[in-house]
């Protein structure tokens, strides 16, 4: 006679699935765009949700590689900065201050208790003002590719005249092409930077006054003033000297240099760039 098994099994382990949507929120310039990922259990009792905040003349794509792999275990909230994608755009002056509050305020009404802060180059100074803004309620902070420029840069036309002007001949794109392939490194294919060229001149429009916003941004002021715990990455783009100096501006903050990473440090190793970010996260 067979005996009967016993019903005391070992649980099955489920993969976690991670849904990724998209969504529009009211803002006071319209509507923010955002992309939104989180675990099959929810997220939300498990890590601190992550705010992520993109590059100059880029948009919430940029942390497509991010999301399927840190949303496994907490919720992930990715926004078209105002002006950028597929959110609307101020209709005065860019204020990195005001973009700063409109991003806290609706952080705020999601009822987080605390929230994490990823922002590279445009998104690294808006992180750092909102950890400013609201010490209490952001808990820890990876900027990348931090703009800290000297008070020569902020008249050097180098940084002044960016974006170049469109020009009859169209030759102004291979100068934007030139510029993105030095930025983003040797290993971004032609595809991906074709990609980005086209978020570059759908954002031409706010290129300009948002390139003011971030010479006039007091960065070692706002650096010194934080009081959380900083992660900087450094991958070597155009801001490479400006991010060690944003080190020595937080002497606090612990920074991972990426040297084989361009501007988009999710285009080559990302999942170097992931294991980094996760380890200084949940530790």
């Amino acid at each position: 006679m067979l005996q009967a098994r016993s019903r005391r099994r070992a649980p099955l382990v489920m993969p976690t699935t991670v849904h990724i949507r998209r969504s529009y929120a009211e803002c006071r310039y319209g509507q923010m765009h955002m992309v939104t990922a989180y675990p099959s259990g929810g997220g939300f009792d498990e890590r601190v949700p992550l705010v992520c905040l993109h590059p100059s003349a880029s948009t919430s794509q940029y942390f497509g590689p991010l999301l399927p792999e840190l949303g496994r275990d907490r919720s992930i909230y990715a926004f078209d900065i105002p002006g950028f994608g597929n959110s609307d755009a101020p209709t005065g002056e860019f204020s990195l201050t005001e973009i700063a509050v409109l991003l806290g305020d609706f952080v705020e009404s999601l009822r987080l208790r605390q929230v994490d802060v990823l922002g590279l180059q445009l998104g690294a100074l808006t992180a750092i003002e909102m950890a400013n803004q609201k010490p209490q309620q952001l808990r820890r902070l990876v900027i990348g590719s931090v703009p800290h420029f000297t008070p020569q840069e902020m008249r050097s036309p180098e940084w002044t005249t960016m974006p170049a002007l469109p020009l009859d001949d169209g030759s102004h794109l291979l100068k934007d092409w030139q510029r993105l392939q030095q930025s983003r490194g040797g290993h971004v294919s032609a595809d991906q930077l074709t990609e980005e060229l086209a978020e570059v001149l759908h954002s031409r429009r706010r290129s300009a006054p948002v390139q003011h916003a971030m010479l006039e941004y007091p960065t070692a002021k706002r650096l010194a003033g934080l009081r959380q715990s900083a992660l900087i990455l450094r991958p070597r783009d155009e801001y490479y000297d400006h991010t060690l100096r944003a080190k020595n501006s937080c002497p606090q903050a612990f920074m991972e240099d990426l040297p084989e990473s361009g501007s988009n440090i999710f285009a080559h190793n990302a999942q170097h760039v992931l294991q980094a970010m996760r380890q200084y996260l949940d530790r």
